[in-house]
């Protein structure tokens, strides 16, 4: 980026921001609020000159505006690279999330073109007309219905012969008998395991734009048997991207997601009506983002391509999203509820939410409020030496350019506020995702089993008990088959109706043929009602995964002579580990380079706190995840997200309960086990121990306080020492300078009260650490100010400077309101000489007042 800047209503900003500041909500705010208070100066200005007040207002002001184009520049760059960068996340998740679902559609296809019943009704059909084929034809329809049933993610099921003549459909409504012949060709030619197409099919009229996934029907499994014809699978793309798109979207930035092809047509859209089908839009892929114009509207726009997985790409499509340039960056939606400060200041101090640049705003403003705070205490300790009738009129002056000065650092509050709140709205977002991911996944093993069940072959060979020994061997190859095209199993077991394995895919527990499974689920495999239910084991340690913990997915085997009984069963042993792990790795935000991001983790766990899969590896699996039970309590499909203490650090944590994705553990779904996604984004450390960036008060507001002065009062100066409430007399205040004005002695022990020498009007002055004289406790180590006190003793002039911490009000008491404290109360050598009860906004406390002289005669001697 350049360093040369425009004019951008009174704010310098960056040249190359200046074409998307103006759209900026929070900056716009920020902008106008401030210009409000660089008015406040001028007028401040005009007024100083009727009091005495002693403040260059013009010299404040330009520290105020100079810090203003500072903020503003940073906050629209950290504003618009927030934006774009969630616009790259949800461009990325809209299509990988697709992604992982068609790989599942190319196993569909790929073992469904094997179906023996298939086979064999292609083989055995002469006519529509034969009455043979018409029962044949009718059950060959109730086997897509089957499969539909459980697969719901397809909308019809298309057989055809190698001359594209279609047998058998599942929608007989629609009356086309044959398939595009080119298109047979296509699919019978493929030397691939499948083909993926996205067209206009012929025989799917009643729709434009089609997924389908097709495969050729051979005789046997054997890749050079000859072909018997087609079979394709119609996937419900529209409706699926429907529910992908409901997801992610953000309807307050009227943001569109989309997919877009390899020309950069619109293939699905989240709002039609916004941006329609079949529009071309350009392809953002090698910017970070690009401002394109579309239908004479000014968009954002980022597009991404798929990451795969498993080696599995589709279509060369696109992720792309785009959002009206005026809606891009609205503010954030802040909470009510204040964020305390201790958490503001840890996030402070971790640069992957707070950076350098920023912090070095809030250095700049900090020590502008501090010395214009200073300026004003010296301004009313000035004014309580005067008695003209100025008097007055100038300390409220004074204190209304205090409170001034308080405004123009709440812009940086809100902007803490605002970084907060984006933390937690992202953790919230990131376990929905997840937790939706998971739900999807799961919903597929549900599937398998329930439609390998089915299986003609499997049924036969548990009908025959006899001749299970001899037909082993083709039912390990059928297993086999089937868990190469899905690859998330380790295993796939056939057992009969006593629990005795026949057969496993995986060559490596072989051991497991002729051994009784005793396992709960077994048992509840022999109970299922009907070729509906399924049942799933515990997620609990098993030999079956390496005594890792997993879930294993089964559904009865029924006799083909009666369907009402069970002969026997198939479980999946889903493989948990690596599939868990990379849904919650895949959700989570990675750098440039691709790397995690340090402080950010999640986890699956269930509703008795039992860890799942975790991508730290501190919390293993089958741990337990020690939170408050708050978060377990959560009901299906909602989500939680709050600031928390957890192992000394401060994390914004968003949680989301599982509800399932279309009928796996819907209502009509008897399998319950809710799952919760954790996701944690480290905000920073407990106890941060730096010198405080974010301290917000309102102290200066009220210097001047309301109790009309007279010569029964007196106007004391209050301080902080640490912890301890003190004050002094106002007129033997000379002024508070800056903790850098200090000379320090380099020969001088750290331990000694004696910390240097500063140079006031050509006199050096002590400069005295009183903390042990006052029994102070606290842990504040920061002294930032030095307050120069003078007092008479036999018209001599003597000066001493103390450190504190902080400086509070000017404030007016009664004199009979002090209590003197007798020296034998509190002993000959205590700095105290008296209290008194102060009261200022409502807020009353007790000061205790320093002898200045013996603070000057009893600690210098000691130098």
């Amino acid at each position: 980026m350049t360093n040369k800047f425009i004019n951008f209503k009174g704010i310098k900003v960056k040249k190359e921001l200046y074409p998307i500041i103006k759209h900026i909500e929070d900056v716009d705010k920020y902008r106008e609020e401030l210009g409000r208070l660089s008015s406040s100066w001028d007028s401040f200005a005009l007024l100083g000159q009727l009091g005495d007040i002693n403040i260059d207002i013009g010299k404040t002001k330009d520290n105020f505006l100079n810090l203003t184009s500072t903020l503003l520049n940073h906050l629209s760059e950290q504003t618009i690279k927030k934006v774009t960068q969630e616009m790259n996340f949800k461009s990325q998740v809209t299509i990988d999330v697709l992604i992982r679902n068609l790989f599942e559609r190319t196993a569909d296809i790929g073992f469904l073109a094997t179906d023996d019943d298939i086979r064999k009704f292609i083989q055995n059909f002469v006519s529509n007309y034969n009455k043979d084929n018409a029962t044949q034809k009718k059950e060959i329809q109730k086997r897509f219905q089957e499969y539909v049933a459980k697969y719901s993610v397809y909308f019809d099921i298309v057989l055809a012969n190698t001359n594209g003549k279609i047998l058998a459909r599942l929608n007989d409504d629609i009356k086309v008998d044959k398939i595009d012949t080119a298109y047979v060709h296509e699919v019978l030619n493929s030397s691939d395991e499948y083909v993926e197409s996205y067209q206009d099919f012929n025989f799917i009229p009643q729709y434009n734009g089609n997924l389908v996934y097709s495969y050729k029907v051979t005789e046997t499994n054997d890749p050079d048997s000859a072909n018997l014809g087609i079979l394709c699978l119609c996937f419900k793309f529209k409706n699926e991207m429907k529910d992908i798109f409901s997801n992610l979207l953000d309807i307050r930035n009227k943001e569109v997601l989309m997919i877009l092809d390899d020309d950069g047509t619109v293939i699905a859209s989240s709002n039609r009506d916004h941006i329609r089908l079949g529009s071309k839009l350009p392809i953002v892929i090698d910017e970070d983002f690009k401002i394109v114009t579309f239908a004479g509207r000014d968009y954002v726009a980022k597009t991404c391509k798929t990451n795969g997985y498993q080696g599995f790409k589709g279509l060369k499509w696109y992720g792309h999203i785009m959002i009206p340039l005026e809606y891009a960056f609205l503010s954030d939606d802040l909470d009510s509820e204040e964020i305390d400060t201790n958490i503001i200041e840890s996030m402070m101090q971790n640069e992957q939410h707070f950076s350098k640049d920023l912090k070095d705003v809030f250095n700049k403003s900090k020590t502008i409020q501090e010395n214009l705070s200073r300026v004003i205490w010296n301004g009313n300790i000035a004014q309580s030496k005067q008695n003209s009738s100025n008097r007055n009129f100038s300390k409220s002056l004074l204190n209304e350019i205090g409170v001034t000065g308080i405004k123009a650092n709440s812009s940086l509050s809100n902007l803490n506020q605002t970084i907060i709140t984006s933390i937690l709205k992202d953790s919230e977002f990131l376990s929905s995702l997840a937790i939706d991911i998971m739900d999807r996944n799961l919903y597929e093993r549900a599937n398998d089993c329930r439609w390998w069940a089915l299986t003609s072959y499997f049924k036969e060979v548990l009908d025959d008990k006899d001749s299970i020994v001899h037909k082993k061997e083709k039912v390990t190859s059928i297993l086999k088959y089937i868990n190469d095209l899905y690859t998330v199993y380790t295993n796939l077991l056939v057992f009969d109706d006593e629990g005795k394995v026949i057969a496993v895919s995986n060559s490596k527990d072989e051991y497991l043929v002729g051994k009784q499974l005793t396992n709960e689920w077994v048992k509840n495999t022999m109970n299922l009602k009907d070729t509906s239910k399924y049942c799933v084991s515990k997620f609990e340690k098993t030999n079956l995964y390496d005594n890792q913990s997993t879930y294993i997915y089964c559904s009865a085997i029924r006799s083909i002579k009666n369907e009402k009984k069970v002969t026997g069963g198939i479980a999946v042993v889903f493989d948990a580990k690596p599939e868990f792990h990379a849904m919650l790795d895949d959700t989570l935000p990675h750098n440039t380079d691709g790397e995690k991001i340090p402080g950010v983790f999640a986890l699956f766990t269930n509703k008795a706190k039992k860890i799942i899969s975790s991508t730290n590896e501190t919390y293993e699996v089958d741990g337990f995840l020690d939170l408050d039970d708050k978060f377990f309590s959560l009901e299906n499909g909602h989500k939680k997200s709050e600031i928390i203490e957890f192992n000394n650090k401060y994390y914004a944590i968003g949680v989301k309960c599982s509800k399932g994705y279309r009928e796996y553990k819907s209502r009509v779904d008897d399998y319950e086990n809710d799952i919760l996604c954790f996701v944690f984004i480290e905000i920073g450390d407990i106890n941060v121990s730096s010198q405080l960036l974010y301290k917000q008060d309102n102290k200066f507001t009220n210097q001047s306080t309301l109790k009309l002065f007279d010569e029964t009062c007196v106007e004391l100066a209050t301080f902080h020492i640490g912890n301890k409430f003190l004050a002094v007399d106002a007129k033997n205040v000379i002024e508070s300078i800056d903790i850098d004005s200090l000379e320090e002695s380099i020969d001088m022990n750290k331990d000694n009260h004696f910390k240097g020498m500063v140079l006031h009007k050509e006199q050096l002055i002590s400069v005295l650490d009183i903390r042990a004289f006052i029994n102070d406790s606290s842990e504040d180590k920061n002294l930032h100010n030095i307050i120069l006190l003078e007092y008479d003793t036999d018209n001599i002039q003597h000066c001493v400077g103390i450190m504190v911490s902080s400086l509070e009000n000017i404030s007016v008491v009664k004199k009979n309101s002090i209590q003197h404290i007798q020296n034998h109360f509190l002993g000959g050598g205590t700095l105290i000489e008296s209290v008194v009860d102060i009261t200022d906004s409502n807020d009353s406390r007790v000061a205790m007042i320093l002898d200045i002289q013996k603070i000057d005669t009893n600690l210098t001697e000691k130098i």
